[in-house]
């Protein structure tokens, strides 16, 4: 902070800080915060006062319908009928003084029970109301098959983030080490590319390879392994394996710029001078190489992990319903199918936190610190 103020003076100091705080505020702590403390409120919807809930929506609904047939009368198709779909059971002709005293009654009952459940709800939410709010039954609550599930995310995630550092440190190292600059520029080219496209048709044109007309089964087809007249074809959608090419192609990226980053800074002549010495070329990597790129392999493995623990399109899309659902397609179902926001958050925040605890992991497995990863 010193420095800034010497370099800016306090005015754009103070101006850029404020920004800072207020980005990181608005978009990050407060959205943070109250993802917490929604997932610290658990929302029992089998308890006494949801049933009261979805009783007095019945409740109400039916006392309006008998109200509108009381002043009305029963609804009535064009044939004279009483519409089936109502709740009237007389044609409109017999509808009489005798059906209004009935209707009546039906209301007044209707109205006795909605009032007794309003009373009920009432000493309910007072009696709640002096209870301590926060639990962590929404975080006990993800046993058994949505524990798998995490796990089995979580673990993915870690295979990815293994193929995707075996794939781009070579590629990272011929760029950075031993590629001149016209071979760079061709090999950048190459990579950069299919990336001008969105990520989506990106994803989905990974299903015209995988489908089941696509091009692996026509490969096979032409080899002889497969036919489409018989529908003797391999359903590739079926196979986890197709979700990991997909995750590893579309965040590659995320791993071989920082790796190429750190390596492009070092010294070509600590690795000629290791090689005078006579060092073999994995022991140069281990010994030269490797540690000064560890900074660079520590950010990449880092990204990579979190977006693929996090990816939502594409397992969603890649696997058509034909495998298990990811924890980030569970964690959609409690936002937006069951409506379940309070779940949902605990299942966000779960995910959070296993994603810190692989950065301070990968932190203590290299031995970097923030400061360098930050660079």
């Amino acid at each position: 902070m010193k420095q800034l103020f010497e370099i800016y003076g306090w005015p754009l100091t103070t101006f850029f800080s404020a920004c800072v705080a207020l980005w990181l505020t608005i978009l990050i702590v407060t959205p943070q915060f109250f993802m917490i403390e929604l997932s610290l409120r658990f929302e029992d919807r089998g308890d006494r006062l949801t049933k009261i809930v979805n009783d007095l929506d019945v409740l109400y609904r039916d006392k309006g319908t008998k109200e509108y047939d009381l002043v009305n009368g029963p609804a009535c198709n064009t044939t004279g009928m009483v519409n089936p779909m109502m709740t009237g059971d007389s044609s409109c002709a017999q509808f009489g003084e005798e059906d209004k005293l009935r209707l009546e009654q039906q209301v007044r009952e209707l109205e006795d029970r909605i009032q007794s459940l309003l009373v009920e709800e009432q000493n309910l939410k007072e009696i709640k109301a002096q209870q301590f709010p926060y639990s962590v039954r929404n975080y006990t609550a993800m046993t058994g098959l949505h524990a798998w599930t995490l796990t089995k995310t979580v673990a993915f995630a870690l295979i990815v983030t293994l193929i995707a550092l075996a794939a781009c440190y070579p590629v990272a190292y011929a760029v950075a080490l031993r590629s001149g600059p016209v071979k760079t520029v061709i090999l950048f080219t190459a990579l950069f590319v299919p990336y001008a496209v969105n990520e989506l048709m990106r994803i989905y044109a990974w299903l015209t390879v995988f489908d089941l007309h696509g091009l692996l089964n026509t490969l096979l087809v032409i080899a002889g392994f497969a036919s489409f007249a018989s529908d003797e074809v391999i359903i590739w959608y079926r196979f986890p394996g197709t979700v990991l090419v997909v995750l590893v192609y579309t965040y590659i990226l995320f791993m071989v710029f920082p790796i190429y980053n750190t390596m492009a800074t070092l010294d070509p002549n600590q690795v000629e001078a290791a090689r005078d010495l006579g060092a073999k070329t994995w022991r140069i990597h281990w010994r030269v190489i490797i540690p000064h790129t560890k900074p660079g392999i520590a950010v990449g493995c880092i990204m990579t992990f979190m977006l693929a623990a996090g990816s939502f399109s594409v397992p969603y899309i890649i696997t058509r319903g034909l495998q298990p659902k990811w924890f980030t397609q569970l964690i959609y179902d409690k936002f937006y199918e069951s409506s379940n926001w309070n779940l949902g958050s605990a299942y966000s925040f779960t995910l959070l936190l296993i994603c810190i605890l692989f950065i301070f992991g990968v932190m203590a497995i290299f031995g970097v610190k923030l400061r360098q990863l930050a660079r």
